[in-house]
């Protein structure tokens, strides 16, 4: 099994990859984006396991003393502690603060994929992974069922809804991310989702008659931080993946993209 201080160098050794392609605020790369790095530094050999975590969620959060986990957006982020908000070409980017709810509280509604239950810990002040054993309560995680509703209730009597009926039904029947919507419709999902898993929490915290903690949360992000860019572009990748040769072949690939591709052959 490899050691703890291998995980933290081949994470930086990604971060490394973005930095020396000049993205712009390399510090910072969707959760999906980060593990194709890891894999392409490894030629596709990367596991989980290899470094003592039961999943990649579990190997993000077993080095959370260099890296920053961002849920505020779905896939989420991840930001790189030791290079966050170094200024670029000697500027320094203009900042906002955001009311974002708890990351410990947020996936206590929204992580139904890692199987856990969770349940509140009082002297920590923390929604936590309840143990096998433990017999709650727990809180009200959603079910995909319940996202499937959600996304159902966001989409009526919505103009785009009808215009893209076929690719938001997509999005909805295969549990998509929020890169899969139209980038118009991202801010208002974001906006209801959040509304949702607020009132989600305020009700259960108000039936266990515990007082809530502050349930939101102001963090600072660079106006220019766009992670939903990186975020989107893993998604077509994984899209381009599974297609057929027909459907390749239908692909519509824009000239300004192509001339760009071409120039690098």
């Amino acid at each position: 099994m490899k050691d703890s201080l291998a995980a933290r160098e081949l994470i930086e050794r990604a971060f490394g990859l973005a930095k020396q392609s000049a993205k712009p605020e390399w510090w910072i790369m969707a959760v999906p984006v980060l593990k194709n790095r890891l894999l392409q530094l490894t030629k596709g050999s990367f596991k989980e396991s290899d470094f003592g975590a039961v999943s990649y969620r579990d190997f993000l959060q077993k080095n959370i003393d260099i890296i920053r986990i961002d849920d505020s957006n779905p896939p989420g982020a991840v930001v790189l502690k030791s290079a966050e908000g170094v200024p670029q070409q000697g500027q320094i980017h203009p900042s906002h603060r955001r009311d974002q709810i708890r990351p410990d509280l947020w996936r206590a509604i929204l992580d139904y994929s890692s199987g856990n239950r969770f349940q509140w810990n009082d002297a920590n002040q923390l929604a936590e992974p309840a143990p096998v054993e433990s017999d709650g309560p727990f809180f009200p995680t959603i079910s995909p069922d319940d996202l499937k509703g959600w996304k159902n209730d966001f989409l009526s009597g919505r103009t785009a809804a009808n215009e893209q009926s076929d690719h938001l039904e997509t999005w909805v029947d295969e549990g998509l991310p929020t890169a899969a919507l139209p980038a118009v419709m991202r801010p208002a999902w974001n906006k209801y989702l959040k509304r949702k898993v607020h009132d989600r929490l305020k009700e259960w915290f108000d039936a266990q008659s515990i007082t809530p903690p502050p349930i939101n949360e102001e963090v600072n992000y660079p106006i220019s931080r766009i992670p939903e860019h990186d975020a989107l572009r893993a998604f077509v990748l994984e899209c381009v993946k599974l297609m057929s040769k027909e459907e390749l072949e239908k692909l519509p690939i824009p000239s300004s993209v192509a001339l760009r591709a071409k120039s690098k052959l």
